[in-house]
């Protein structure tokens, strides 16, 4: 089988995008006499660099009196990024309060002093970012989903990063919220929230900034689990033409038409795959399987090329297993061939048993069959039981369901061989893997 995917953190961002982007904010000229005093004495403070006693005034403004509200919440940005840029406070949280600010005044007047207000937005926005990064490192996933938020929203209420182009680092701004998008999608498909994930990822595949393999696989990821396979499948083509030989992509393809019941899609993706690489153990075991799958219509019954598509399975087993002779699933599938073949003929046996007048002959010919595929499958299921008895306690997934059908077979073949001893062991091996 295909090996499942994990949910893995894929994608880190480091700290370390424009910690200066902002120059310390010059105050505004004294204000006239309409306007607030607090406000004028906020400003005289903030001209004379006492911020402390600038925040207490510009703090006191804001009351129902307040009779210029967008030039409080100007003086406000200012005074707080201003604290914010002070080296005891460059921990704090200062830049926040005047991003807030600053998006109240562009609702009240977005005109305002616009200059300086994109400098200590943009400002904001590094500020944001980094201190989302550091949420994001500290796998605090959702805090940093809140914090990466407003850089998208200083983005959007300045008209687009683009409105930066001309500031001092400005041009990096597109990058940093390339980024935002990136790691809010790594933090909602680390917190296996798919619905969020999804929208996130599509837009960073999307980006050439921050399009990746890692992005690709994270995506068809997500949407397997939303269960939209349509999606999940357009991205999987279009994942395996921008990176072709990534290995996780190609599984994810794999396993796509395994689910779908596509087997005979899947062998001919497979082919194609082992001509490309023929000393690739696990494709040549997926082509086997695929063959296996192919050999039963879906009711059951025998297709016209069954033998071929058996004698195929076979050639692609023994291939994997000369490569890798130790893997338990191979052995496992490889020896489930001739156990399932026998249990066929078992079948058969039974139908004649069960009849009045039973073909003796014939009885005798199928058991012979019988027994020489439970003979085939012996040493490939006593090497799966091996490989996985070695590590009992740790397998999961599809290598523990592997295990308990080697167990249930291995009781099976030891029984019609008349090994009562280890057909018992087997069983009880059974019983505690349930």
């Amino acid at each position: 089988m295909v090996s499942k995917l994990r949910s893995v953190v894929l994608f880190f961002l480091t700290a370390g995008f424009a910690a200066n982007a902002f120059a310390q904010a010059k105050p505004s000229k004294t204000a006239g006499s309409g306007d607030d005093k607090y406000i004028v004495s906020a400003l005289t403070a903030l001209k004379a660099n006492n911020l402390d006693e600038a925040k207490t005034e510009i703090d006191k403004a804001f009351t129902p009196e307040t009779k210029d509200k967008a030039k409080a919440y100007f003086v406000k940005a200012e005074v707080y990024i201003s604290l914010q840029q002070q080296s005891k406070n460059s921990g704090g949280t200062y830049y926040q309060d005047a991003a807030r600010a600053l998006f109240k005044l562009i609702e009240l007047k977005a005109d305002y002093e616009k200059a300086t207000v994109d400098q200590i937005l943009l400002y904001c926005g590094f500020a944001y970012f980094n201190d989302g990064v550091k949420s994001y490192n500290d796998h605090k996933f959702a805090e940093s989903i809140d914090i990466m938020k407003y850089v998208l929203k200083v983005r959007d209420i300045s008209g687009g990063e683009k409105k930066f182009e001309k500031l001092p680092q400005g041009k990096q701004f597109d990058t940093v919220c390339a980024n935002v998008t990136l790691s809010m999608a790594n933090s909602a498909y680390t917190l296996l929230k798919y619905d969020e994930a999804a929208p996130l990822l599509a837009a960073a595949k999307n980006n050439p900034i921050t399009r990746s393999a890692a992005v690709y696989e994270c995506l068809i990821d997500a949407y397997n689990h939303l269960k939209n396979s349509k999606e999940s499948f357009a991205v999987v083509e279009e994942a395996r033409n921008a990176y072709p030989d990534d290995l996780i992509i190609r599984n994810q393809e794999l396993n796509y038409y395994l689910a779908t019941g596509k087997h005979e899609e899947l062998a001919k993706k497979l082919e194609a795959a082992v001509t490309k690489e023929p000393n690739n153990s696990e494709i040549l075991s997926n082509l086997a399987f695929a063959y296996l799958s192919m050999a039963s219509a879906k009711d059951g019954r025998k297709t016209s090329n069954t033998s071929e598509l058996l004698a195929k399975a076979e050639e692609s087993f023994k291939n994997a297993l000369k490569l890798s002779p130790e893997s338990g699933s191979s052995n496992y599938n490889f020896g489930a061939l001739y156990f399932n073949q026998a249990i066929d003929l078992n079948e058969q046996m039974n139908t004649i048993a069960a009849s009045a007048n039973a073909d003796q002959k014939k009885y005798d010919d199928l058991k012979a069959k019988r027994d020489a595929f439970f003979a085939k499958s012996m040493p490939y299921l006593e090497k799966s039981y091996t490989v996985f008895s070695a590590n009992e306690n740790n397998l999961k997934g599809e290598d523990q369901a592997n295990y308990k059908g080697t167990v249930a077979a291995l009781g099976k073949v030891y029984a019609a061989q008349n090994k009562a001893d280890k057909a018992t062991e087997m069983n009880r091996k059974y019983e505690t893997l349930k």
